[in-house]
């Protein structure tokens, strides 16, 4: 593979952890989605320097809690800025928690094929594209009542099946 493959492959696979770990960071979405533009820069200006035999993740997420202490330096007159410390603690419970959120992404994923066809759809459709899950009752003639009270079934079956799962492998508080 080349270089720029090998970036856009990763980074597609997972801007949506980074991304997550900026908006937990940056109270107003429109800065946060400043910073993670800027990260995505960043990370392909620096991406001679990064290092294939180590995780991706943690490599970005760097990148972005540096990319977010600059943005409170620019910002720092404002009122709505978390302090140096919180973010310090927001980053390093972010690290403690990234094996568990893993897990867990890991395990929804697992989760997720034991759903039938009609609920995954409607689950994707909840969570993918806003206003789908309206287009999908005007088109299948089910109610939107039907459809969140089947929705929310089955994030109560994902959820015990997630539970079960981490407690399978070990995570005692999960």
């Amino acid at each position: 593979m080349n270089p720029e493959s090998d970036f856009v492959r990763l980074w597609t696979c997972h801007q949506a952890e980074v991304e997550r770990y900026v908006f937990s960071m940056i109270p107003r979405r429109v800065d946060a989605a400043e910073v993670l533009q800027n990260v995505s820069v960043l990370l392909w200006k620096k991406w001679d320097k990064y290092d294939p035999e180590r995780p991706f993740v943690p490599w970005a997420i760097r990148f972005a809690y540096l990319e977010i202490l600059k943005w409170r330096q620019k910002l720092a007159r404002e009122k709505l800025v978390f302090s140096d410390s919180l973010l310090e603690q927001l980053h390093t419970r972010h690290d403690e928690e990234m094996p568990l959120m893993e897990a867990r992404q890991n395990a929804l994923t697992g989760c997720m094929k034991l759903l039938t066809d009609q609920q995954r759809k409607w689950v994707e459709l909840r969570y993918g594209r806003h206003g789908a899950v309206k287009r999908e009752a005007e088109e299948s003639g089910i109610s939107m009542h039907k459809i969140y009270y089947a929705l929310e079934k089955i994030r109560d079956q994902l959820q015990l099946c997630i539970e079960h799962r981490l407690q399978k492998e070990g995570w005692s508080d999960a």
